[in-house]
């Protein structure tokens, strides 16, 4: 499960740097979309950053969880915008990420918990 964990949280981890990439080089595409919702530039790009650094953080295992919080808010911010602009099917494919970056920070929150049988971690 380790290694499926790691490799999903590797996958999602560049979705999430090359989305934020994307809108930090201002790819037209992306200004032109988020402009519908009232984002200025300086929007897109703090977007961007923010895409960027939880896609760095997933790729850094003591990291991942907070970094798969990021990511996740990430694209369900993007799943949100596309079902209010009505692009359902893109929206239904965006979801994707959203649900595996959610597998990746459960599994990143359950390995810090105690475990039931052996009481507190020390």
């Amino acid at each position: 499960m380790r290694i499926a964990v790691t490799i999903v949280a590797v996958l999602i981890g560049l979705l999430s740097l090359a989305a934020g990439g994307a809108k930090i080089a201002l790819v037209p595409e992306e200004v032109v979309f988020l402009s519908q919702f009232g984002f200025v530039k300086g929007h897109t790009v703090s977007f961007g950053v923010v895409q960027v650094v939880g896609g760095l953080l997933m790729l850094i295992p003591k990291t991942r969880f907070f970094g798969a919080l990021i990511a996740g808010a990430g694209f369900a911010l993007s799943v949100a915008l596309l079902l209010a602009a009505g692009n359902m099917a893109f929206a239904g494919v965006s979801l994707v990420p959203v649900l595996l970056a959610g597998f990746v920070a459960y599994q990143g929150w359950a390995a810090r918990q105690p475990s039931a049988a052996g009481g507190e971690e020390a």
